[in-house]
């Protein structure tokens, strides 16, 4: 039977301090409990305490729990309720995310055929379930973000004196567990990027089939509205997420870290002594000693016999003469001189003989700057020809340029 929504919330409005103890005992209440919470939240004018057990049980309120007896916990939708009203916001993991876009898929599949066989209120209905699904995993992510950032926040003030171990423990979880799926699953082209994609697109697409029936027209714009603003917003709850628990995660671990690095070392300090822990060779303390410098009488007397010892004036240096510089032929210069020659009858020949203390380096990259910038014409002879360098033989056909 279902509750009467009036009479709900007047009883809850009346019985909200009574209905704040109860959310927050997660591990459930015997009847004793539920009784001696009444009489310490209601007044004397107040209705008596079966009466109020049973107004809850009536109105959904608690339920008994199925593992023990005469124990009862609140019902789920109430703690959900409750959860979203004091923003004590339950985590959504990636894999259930997962899960409603394998329900989206399914729904734009039932979308489209629907929209091939020109069927309004089927359509209709698999956009109302597409929407609230869409709602679902918009609020989810809206619910990561602000439980992570008071978990940040109280982590940060550090009220119940916990230590860094443990709130490393507490961060690392929400990192591992939540962001990091998170972040494989909502990045470019990964499975959610790809779903919603194929969502917008079905819905662009049968939009138009039913473009003459004003209402489904609104449910299609006002369904893809919903799509849009719940991938805006994934983005920015997941950016805003990193962004609080980041430095706090990195600083707990490096917090971690030293504490169990503290440890390990205190108790290998107990069983075997501080020279176990080879701090000078690890840690490379500098040692200085001031006995013992000159213990070494044979090294004593020859310091003795070289004071006041006199250098003579040093050997000159041996002169050498400079190697000439490879001669560096500039773009510029070649072509001004090769168009003051045209026309040549063998363009190496000419370079040779142009650039004598040029290497064959240089002479092959003039070569090929002038083949690659023809500025007139040119024509390969039909034999061989040999150059010979002073480092080098080169084998080519001549190539003759003439003016045009």
């Amino acid at each position: 039977m279902a509750a009467n929504p009036q009479g709900f919330f007047r009883f809850a409005a009346n019985n909200y301090p009574l209905l704040q103890d109860l959310f927050h005992r997660r591990e459930g209440f015997t009847e004793a409990d539920l009784r001696g919470l009444i009489a310490a939240t209601t007044t004397d004018s107040a209705p008596s305490p079966t009466y109020i057990i049973e107004q809850l049980l009536a109105l959904g309120i608690i339920e008994p729990i199925p593992d023990a007896t005469a124990t009862f916990e609140l019902t789920a939708p109430v703690q959900n309720l409750l959860s979203y009203l004091l923003r004590e916001h339950r985590l959504t993991s990636a894999k259930e995310i997962q899960a409603h876009l394998t329900d989206l898929d399914e729904l734009r599949a039932e979308l489209d055929a629907a929209s091939q066989q020109n069927l309004g209120p089927q359509a209709l209905r698999a956009l109302n379930d597409i929407s609230q699904l869409i709602e679902r995993i918009r609020q989810g992510s809206h619910n990561n973000r602000e439980a992570i950032i008071g978990e940040v926040i109280q982590l940060k003030s550090n009220r119940g004196r916990r230590s860094a171990r443990e709130r490393f423990e507490i961060i690392n979880r929400l990192w591992t567990r939540y962001l990091e799926p998170m972040r494989d699953l909502i990045d470019v082209k990964k499975a959610m990027d790809a779903s919603l994609d194929d969502l917008e697109r079905c819905l662009l697409v049968n939009a138009k089939t039913f473009a003459i029936d004003g209402s489904l027209s609104r449910e299609f714009s006002r369904c893809r509205a919903r799509l849009l603003r719940l991938r805006r917003e994934m983005t920015e709850d997941f950016s805003e997420s990193i962004r609080e628990i980041e430095p706090l995660y990195r600083s707990l671990k490096r917090e971690s870290e030293l504490v169990r690095g503290a440890s390990l070392a205190l108790e290998k300090l107990d069983r075997s002594g501080v020279a176990s822990l080879q701090l000078p060779e690890l840690m490379a303390l500098p040692i200085w000693r001031v006995e013992g410098l000159f213990s070494d009488t044979s090294l004593e007397s020859y310091l003795a016999g070289i004071k006041g010892y006199e250098p003579g004036q040093p050997q000159p240096l041996i002169e050498t003469a400079e190697a000439p510089p490879p001669e560096c032929i500039l773009p510029s210069a070649l072509f001004a001189s090769l168009a003051a020659a045209l026309p040549v009858d063998d363009l190496l020949a000419w370079l040779l003989a142009e650039y004598p203390e040029a290497g064959v380096g240089e002479l092959v990259r003039a070569y090929g700057r002038i083949f690659l910038r023809p500025t007139s014409a040119m024509q390969f002879a039909g034999e061989e020809r040999c150059y010979a360098l002073p480092d080098a033989t080169l084998i080519a056909r001549p190539l003759r340029l003439e003016k045009v």
